[in-house]
């Protein structure tokens, strides 16, 4: 995927590549939607009723200009260092995002929203 247009399939791919890059680090033991739960509800039904029930992504990726914007939430074990996780998803996202749309600047941010203590990760 390089060379990223602005289309929304080709930002909707990217979101989704960034939902499976994030979980992969370690620590990140979930990872929720950057969109309010009832907005992403709705979504989902109509596109249900539409017959096109795609899971949307959970990373939220947007283009203004030539800037990418992308947040993330995610819980962490709580045997990881929060900040470390973090800055690794960080890194993780903007080495994604370097090689998807070549010289786009992004803006990351990662929000820690829980701290999921041990043995209670489903």
């Amino acid at each position: 995927m390089s060379d990223l247009t602005e289309t929304d399939d080709d930002l909707v791919a990217l979101a989704s590549s960034l939902d499976d890059v994030v979980q992969a680090v370690p620590g990140v033991v979930g990872l929720t939607a950057v969109e309010p739960a009832l907005l992403r509800a709705a979504r989902e039904g109509v596109g249900a009723v539409l017959g096109s029930a795609d899971q949307q992504a959970r990373v939220r990726v947007k283009r203004v200009r030539d800037v990418f914007t992308v947040h993330a939430n995610i819980s962490v074990a709580a045997e990881a260092a929060s900040p470390a996780v973090a800055q690794a998803v960080h890194r993780a996202i903007a080495e994604r995002i370097t090689s998807s749309v070549g010289g786009a600047t992004p803006s990351i941010t990662v929000r820690v929203i829980d701290v999921v203590p041990s043995g209670s990760q489903d």
